[in-house]
């Protein structure tokens, strides 16, 4: 048998189709803890929690608690003055009145925190105060939990003397219930554990490493792939019968399959979880992997004395037999069933009901045995190794993952023995093609209707094309557009002065202009005082905090004044701006995002669209006469075209919303060179109709985009050959591009699909 392994996995691994789906895999995995680690404006990007850990790792406990208390301090300061900023830039009587109240009540803060506020020195790890708060307070959250691990373990001793000393005024009353045991066996577990080699990380790497919803279905996907490929191929070629002839046949054979599964097994989970800790290690960082496991607030609750390191080997190995269950499983299914399909629907069946089952039943029913100890449980980590639970069994506790362990090692023998006797015994040694009976034809007198349903439906083209709009629907609807104080100030003033230069425009700013020239000269004249010795220190700071308040904002006005200086030059407009700059992609990656999302979605969607003719080798048919290729040719393209349609379109009319939610965007029909972003472009064409064009040019891109994707098809023969050699054209660049090295974008159709050559 042991010289049967490597034959079995050769059989499999060795295709070049299925080795180019693992690689797929592998890239889907990675793109999607990218995509879904994504920073849209309001929660912190990975790098932050790793900056933040960086900064604190090696200083004392103490020293740790104090400097994230302090940052924390500084940015609750920092709101303060941004509201009472917010507030002083609306003139309105109840504006006025709230920041009077609120100058009564933080005068001093606001003094203290208002130099720190302007020049934006408060932001160490985000580019903004509501992030960066929400970053620290999390990490600040981690950590007192962390902090507090000797109190949690004393609080456990705690209960269990209470318990005893009620149960001595209560003998046989108390001492015999699960709750007095179960305290009981919570102190015994938790007993010879300390704070000793606890040191603090955050524990977003970790969980970034460990779990992922995305990454267990991948290998769910290729252990679905991979029992296909071992004993359901052979079933439609019918090799049982010669399998079967020799008198070892039967286990040997069986065994060796078994065998090159749990291998197979083994290697896919290491594969995919690794890159997850690679991921997790460049961006988030995971900590200290000789720490207790306890050192990530998250798994505090854990009663294993085990380090992260080892943590993340258990979940592994767990994850490892798990799926080799579930393909056991399926290969059982497969050796008695006499349909190709049926061990993946019951598969998809099975993971779905225990799905349900995990997401919806209490953690406090009755039935919570069966939303722990199913598969998904049981595949969770954080659950498992991470918590502290004890199932009620007969009145006694049994530890949820005692349990758990029992119950996979019964099951990883019973399918081993399943698989094993359904093979010796089993009838069904071959497979059926199932053709169900319908009163339903697909069959269409219109060419483009009949090449649609090809392409939607018999290749899938449907399915890719709803996911990649999710995705790419989902990131526009979740991007934040925060509008600072500042922003405020500059709306609102923009507001008046809209429009032609005019006498009372330019008034408008004429005055701002002078009162801030009035305002840095009285500065300049209280230095001046306090370096000459004419008024004291403390004076002049209460001199300058005063004058320094009404210098918030001009930043912001000299945007205002480099339209009114270019104006007065050139002609033209006042425009707010800000809403059309992120229209039109400047100050974000958003751009960059949608094009790497619809690039993936054209090759992943008409890779084979043009190889599917090959496969079912219609194409010499099709070919028979000239006319009829092209109009096929034709066809197809019109199809993908309207598709790609269908996909550009979806960002642009998100993204329009969302902007004009938080943005105005009014004098449209004025022309482009009106927008300081397009000062010197020389395009006076209005613009909305430049925002028709920059549509269209993403429109055409990715035409051209699936041009090449069916010219690839076309000469590959070979749809996933062409869906690689697609993702390493297109996808590669915009990929390395998002990593951080920003020149690749120039070897990739981002330029022409941003028009940032205008």
């Amino acid at each position: 048998m042991i010289k049967l392994i490597p034959f079995e996995l050769k059989k499999v691994l060795w295709k070049r189709n299925f080795i180019a789906i693992m690689l797929l895999l592998l890239l889907v995995n990675v793109f999607m803890l990218w995509y879904l680690n994504t920073s849209n404006g309001e929660n912190p990007p990975l790098s932050a929690y790793k900056a933040v850990y960086n900064d604190i790792r090696d200083l004392p406990v103490d020293e740790q608690a104090e400097f994230l208390g302090e940052i924390s301090e500084t940015l609750d300061m920092i709101g303060i003055v941004d509201m009472i900023s917010v507030l002083s830039s609306q003139d309105n009587e109840y504006s006025r009145r709230s920041v009077q109240r609120l100058l009564e009540q933080y005068g001093e803060v606001y003094d203290e925190y208002r130099a720190k506020y302007e020049t934006g020195d408060y932001l160490r790890y985000t580019d903004s105060v509501n992030t960066e708060l929400r970053l620290i307070k999390d990490i600040q959250g981690q950590f007192n939990t962390v902090s507090g691990y000797d109190d949690y373990i004393k609080s456990i001793e705690k209960n269990r003397n209470l318990m005893n000393g009620v149960s001595i005024f209560n003998k046989g009353s108390t001492s015999d219930s699960f709750s007095s045991r179960n305290i009981e066996k919570s102190y015994a577990d938790h007993k010879n554990l300390s704070s000793e080699n606890i040191r603090f990380a955050p524990s977003k790497g970790v969980k970034i490493a460990s779990e992922s919803i995305v990454t267990d279905l991948l290998l769910l996907l290729a252990v679905m792939m991979f029992v296909g490929g071992l004993i359901g191929e052979e079933k439609e070629k019918r090799l049982f019968y010669v399998t079967r002839a020799t008198r070892l046949g039967v286990t040997e054979c069986m065994g060796a399959k078994l065998s090159a599964l749990l291998i197979f097994s083994a290697g896919i989970t290491v594969l995919l979880y690794g890159s997850n800790f690679m991921y997790a290690e460049l961006t988030a960082g995971v900590g200290d992997l000789t720490a207790a496991l306890q050192s990530i607030a998250d798994y505090t609750g854990s009663c294993l004395k085990i380090t992260i390191g080892e943590y993340l080997i258990f979940g592994i190995l767990i994850k490892t037999i798990l799926l080799f269950c579930f393909g056991g499983a399926l290969s059982a299914i497969c050796v008695i069933s006499s349909h190709g399909f049926v061990p993946q629907l019951c598969g998809v069946g099975v993971l779905a009901v225990f799905r349900v089952a995990y997401e919806f039943i209490p953690a406090y029913s009755v039935f919570s045995p069966v939303k722990y100890l199913t598969f998904w449980g049981a595949f969770d980590p954080e659950q498992l190794f991470g918590e502290y639970l004890n199932f009620n069994i007969f009145g006694f506790p049994i530890n949820r993952l005692t349990l758990t362990l029992w119950i996979t090692g019964v099951m990883l023998v019973a399918i081993t023995a399943t698989g094993l006797l359904l093979f010796a015994k089993g009838r069904s040694l071959e497979t059926r093609k199932f053709r169900p009976k319908t009163g339903i034809q697909f069959v269409h007198g219109k060419l483009f209707l009949h090449e649609g349903r090809k392409i939607l439906f018999m290749n899938r083209a449907l399915v890719v094309l709803l996911l990649f709009a999710v995705l790419v629907g989902y990131g526009e609807l979740n991007r934040s557009y925060y509008l600072s104080s500042g922003e405020v100030y500059y709306l609102r003033f923009m507001e008046r002065i809209e429009g032609e230069l005019d006498d009372e425009s330019e008034k408008i700013v004429i005055e701002e202009k002078e009162r801030y020239d009035r305002v840095f000269e009285q500065l300049e004249l209280v230095e001046q005082m306090i370096s000459s010795g004419e008024i004291g220190e403390q004076l002049g700071a209460e001199m300058k905090s005063a004058l320094q308040a009404q210098t918030i904002f001009y930043p912001y006005f000299q945007r205002v004044w480099t339209q009114y200086e270019y104006i007065r030059e050139n002609g033209g407009k006042f425009i707010y701006d800000t809403g059309y700059s992120k229209l039109f992609g400047y100050g974000d990656d958003s751009f960059l995002t949608d094009c790497l999302l619809l690039s993936m979605c054209v090759v992943f969607a008409f890779g084979s669209v043009m190889s599917y003719e090959s496969q079912k080798n219609s194409l010499n048919i099709i070919s028979a006469t000239a006319r009829g290729k092209f109009s096929v040719i034709r066809t197809k393209a019109a199809v993908c075209a309207g598709c790609v349609a269908v996909m550009t379109v979806i960002p642009c009319v998100l993204r329009f919303k969302m902007i004009t939610e938080n943005y105005h965007l009014k004098m449209a029909d004025s022309g482009l060179d009106n927008l300081p972003m397009y000062y010197g472009s020389g395009l006076g064409i209005p613009i909305w109709i430049f925002m028709l064009l920059m549509v269209l040019t993403q429109y055409l891109t990715l035409l051209l985009e699936t041009a090449a994707v069916l010219a690839l098809s076309y000469r590959l023969k070979n749809g996933m050959q062409t869906i690689i050699l697609g993702l390493v054209i297109f996808s590669a660049p915009l990929v390395l591009s998002v990593m951080g090295l920003d020149f690749m974008k120039w070897f990739s159709v981002y330029p022409v699909y941003s028009m940032k050559f205008v």
